[in-house]
């Protein structure tokens, strides 16, 4: 008659290879989705309790490296995207480099050309609706403003002697008082 604990031992190591194998299984259809394999992940889905896979160091080894290589990938995956990223970024700032250079000359000739005009319209004022005769016009004006600059010193020089003289009747009353 066979051993009866021989024929428990025997099933319960099948029963243990068929996890295993369901372990695996499900082990390499998440690395071939490219999903990082997690413990309580693949348990459920190869219908085993988390303590079999953690009672099993060769299984847990699998999964570690499983990880690695499913995270290798993704970090490969993200440093090429991002290497994508910066030359687009690179073409964006050249781009807005040479827009900004268009712009800049043609502010500079917009800025001219009010210039002009400001100017045109200035020398048409001064001159009147009578025509350019904008030599004695000008020689006017900078009478004017020579006759004005005199005024003002004037002006300065008398409210400076005022000046003086109240500071001195001020020192007079503080000394009196």
């Amino acid at each position: 008659m066979a051993d009866p604990a021989a024929h428990l031992a025997r099933l319960r190591r099948a029963d243990s290879q068929a996890k295993t194998a369901r372990v695996r299984a499900v082990l390499q259809a998440l690395a071939a989705a490219g999903q990082p394999p997690g413990i309580s992940l693949l348990a459920r889905r190869a219908g085993v309790s988390r303590r079999f896979i953690y009672d099993h160091p060769e299984l847990r080894a699998e999964i570690a490296h499983q990880a690695a290589q499913v995270a290798g990938q993704h970090a490969g995956a993200v440093t090429a995207s991002a290497t994508v990223t910066a030359a687009s970024l690179r073409a964006d700032l050249e781009n807005a480099k040479a827009r900004n250079r268009r712009l800049e000359a043609e502010l500079t000739g917009l800025r001219r050309r009010l210039g002009e005009v400001i100017g045109r319209d200035v020398l048409a004022e001064i001159s009147g609706p009578e025509g350019p005769d904008t030599a004695s016009r000008v020689s006017q004006l900078e009478q004017a403003l020579f006759e004005a600059h005199e005024a003002l010193a004037r002006r300065t020089e008398e409210l400076e002697a005022a000046r003086q003289i109240n500071r001195e009747l001020m020192a007079r009353l503080n000394r009196e008082g």
